[in-house]
Parts: structure tokens; C-alpha cells; sequence
């Protein structure tokens, strides 16, 4: 199921269309379109889990001006602790120009993920705790890159982590809470959200 939107940004149309899947698991993204070729895909929402556990990621957008914000929000939950990953944030602006092209201008992310199958990374135990000797730096600089890779943003840490955070949850405080409400009474404790 889909339905197609059209929006001016910087005096040239675009197409949105937003897409519902519902096989096995729930997904719903927009794709961004000029001239009927696709340019960008974002989730909006993707929930996967089993009797034990729950995985969501919720995103949003919004257009300013010349620009395309993209935000997203990872959450997990697991009566066993064992899948209690990804949890995190990002915001990706893109820019449009005059003549219609998107480019990305700045992708900020703070992900707590599985990188190496289903397999904690080393790097993860140093995201809150700083690695004190050049192993467990490395360790760091290991899962950052990966993460990176995997979720296409830059990551950050401290005040901008933070920032980050407040700016993700209010753009999506809505989608949250209705998508995470029950999570404590069913979880406890063990959640990531």
C-alpha cells in the first residue's frame, strides 16, 4: 500500500511517497522522487521481535526551506537481556539545490548495535566509559567505524550526543511513546529506549 505526495522544496516538485509492507515484519519508509527516479529511502517505522523480545525503529521527517531532515530512533527490549540492541539516534540533513539535486550535508548518529553478528562488540563497553589503554582505544575506533558504515552518519559523543538525543525524541516523542508505552510493564528493566 502506498500513498504519493508532492513537495516544493527550493521551487522544484518532488514526489513522496510513503510505502506500508506487512510480510513477516512491519515496515513503513518514504522514498523521495524527482522526474520519477528515486533518491532517498527512509524508515519510518520497522518492528521485528519474538514472544521475548521487540525491536523498533521509528523515523520522521520534515523540510525546511532548501533542506530535508531525516530523523531516526532505534529502540530494543528482551525479557532474556539478551537483544536489548540497537538503541540510538540520528539526524541526517540533506540539501536541495536550485537545480533539483540532494546531497547530504551532515549525518549525526549515536547507536548502541550489534556490528559483528549477534555478538556485543568490545568497543561498545568504552562508549561510556573512556578506554584508557591503546587496545581498548582501538576497540573504540573499531565500533565507530563500523557503526558508521552500517548506519551512514558521523557518531558523536558528550553534549552533542545529548543534543542529539533531546532533538530525535521530541521530533518523534509521539511515535515513541505510543510504540514504547508498554515496554516497562512488559520488559522491566530490560529495555533500551
Amino acid at each position: 500500500m502506498s500513498q504519493t505526495q508532492k513537495k516544493v522544496i527550493n521551487g522544484i516538485e518532488f514526489e513522496i511517497i510513503t510505502t506500508s509492507v506487512d510480510e513477516e515484519r512491519q515496515i513503513d519508509f518514504i522514498e523521495l522522487y524527482r522526474n520519477n527516479k528515486k533518491l532517498l529511502q527512509h524508515t519510518l517505522y520497522e518492528s521485528d521481535g519474538d514472544c521475548s523480545s521487540e525491536n523498533i525503529e521509528l523515523g520522521t521527517y520534515k523540510i525546511i526551506d532548501n533542506t530535508l531532515i531525516f530523523y531516526s530512533y532505534w529502540a530494543s527490549a528482551d525479557r532474556m537481556m539478551k537483544n536489548i540492541y540497537p538503541y540510538g539516534f540520528r539526524k541526517q540533513i540533506y540539501y536541495v539545490t536550485q537545480k533539483g539535486t540532494v546531497s547530504l550535508e551532515s549525518s549525526q548518529l549515536y547507536i548502541e548495535a550489534y556490528v559483528d553478528e549477534w555478538n556485543v562488540h568490545k568497543g561498545m563497553q568504552y562508549l561510556n566509559n573512556k578506554p584508557k589503554t591503546n587496545e581498548e582505544k582501538e576497540s573504540l575506533k573499531d565500533y565507530i567505524s563500523k557503526v558508521e558504515q552500517m548506519h551512514d552518519g558521523h557518531f558523536i559523543f558528550g553534549e552533542n550526543k545529548s543534543v542529539l538525543e533531546n532533538e530525535v525524541r521530541q521530533a518523534l516523542a509521539e511515535a515513541i511513546t505510543e510504540n514504547t508505552k508498554y515496554w516497562k510493564a512488559v520488559y522491566g528493566e530490560n529495555c533500551k529506549m
